[in-house]
Parts: C-alpha cells; structure tokens; sequence
C-alpha cells in the first residue's frame, strides 16, 4: 500500500502487536476467479524457525480455504482506528484557509503465503488459543472444554484451518505527522469533544504519538 514517509511505521514490535490488539482483518488472495476475501479473525504466533504466522479458520463451505491448499499469496489487512478529520479544527486555516478534510487511520498489511490445515488437533489447539485470547478477562471465562465433546467434534469437521506465513509487513499510522503542533492538538481536541468513540480512540493514538 502507499504510505507516505511520515505515516510508515517498521518497528516489527509494534506492528506484532498493533495485529494482536485489532485481530480482525481481510484475508485477500487472487483466486481462480479473481480475487477473493474474508473476514476473520487471526492469531499472531511465532513459527519454529522464529518467523511470524498468522493463524485462523474459515467454515467449510467457504471456498477461500481449497484456493489455498497448494499454497498461494495471500494478504491479511488490519484496520485499527479511524476518524474524519475537519478542516476547521486547524488553527491555521483562520490563517490563511488553506485546509481540507482528510482521514487518520491505522492499517497495517502483511503479505505471506496461505495454506489450508485440516489436522483435528491443530484446529482444536487453535480454537483454543483464540477463545482464551477474548475470554480471559471476563468474570466467567468460557473454554472449548465447556461444551460437550461430541459438539464440539462436530464443529471441528465444519471448520478449515488457514496458516499465513508472513513474508513482509507494512504499517501506516496517518496521524497528521506533516502539520505542525498547534494543528495536532486542534485536531486532538476536536476529536475529543466528538460524539463518535471511534474518534475518542484516534485522539488517544494521537496523543500517545505526541508524548502525551
């Protein structure tokens, strides 16, 4: 994707860890009929070799996971927060009006090879891992050992696994990098006062970015 100069972010960690927090992303690949994409959520792991995985599953009936038996290029993209931005929050365009409207918004990229997996235990291992991930905090946690095990056998022939072996990462955090400090903070401001809370959470990343 384009990303101009200011918004790039390489730094592995954060973008491990930007994917983490957002797990839902577009899984994309250029299939027999042209492209195809879903959505679903996916594990960060780290393979054997120390290299990064993707890891998620699609129901059965969803063709994505027979395009990539053989293995094929694939890209899963992340969105994390976005917001409108409005000219008159900068307090340079009572200066000389020279203001538009644009958007800030995280996206991260990552490129890789996708395959199918349809071992059991995978599958379980993975279900596991992805349930505990959302549940731990909550006062009543849920498990997979939580329902009978002939459901959950049952579910498990439903389900194909999908493995993204990450070759290359691409992160952009537009932010208003390219204006001066006094228009960040009219921005941040105005995000603040919105009644969106998707924008609350663009302030924040603004804010954080800035030191504060």
């Amino acid at each position: 994707m384009y990303i101009a100069a200011p918004s790039r972010e390489e730094r592995p960690e954060i973008l491990r860890e930007a994917m983490r927090d957002m797990q839902f992303a577009a899984l994309v690949i250029a299939g027999t009929d042209g492209l195809t994409a879903s959505h679903i959520p996916l594990l960060v792991r780290q393979a054997d070799d120390g290299g990064l995985l993707l890891e998620g599953h699609v129901a059965r009936p969803n063709d994505l996971w027979r395009q990539a038996l053989s293995g094929r290029p694939a890209l899963a993209i992340f969105q994390g927060p976005q917001a409108y931005i409005h000219p008159g929050w900068y307090p340079s365009k009572q200066v000389d009006g020279r203001a538009v409207p644009t958007w800030n918004y995280i996206a991260v990229h990552a490129h890789g090879m996708l395959e199918a997996v349809e071992d059991e235990a995978w599958l379980r291992r993975h279900l596991a891992e992805l349930t505990a991930r959302n549940e731990t905090d909550r006062d009543a946690p849920w498990a997979i050992t939580d329902a009978p095990a002939d459901y959950v056998a049952g579910m498990l022939r439903a389900i194909v696994g999908l493995r993204l072996s990450v070759e290359r990462i691409e992160g952009a955090w537009k932010m208003a990098q390219r204006h001066p400090p006094e228009n960040r903070r009219g921005v941040i401001e105005g995000l603040s006062t919105s009644s969106n809370p998707r924008d609350h959470e663009v302030a924040a990343v603004m804010r954080a970015l800035d030191g504060g």
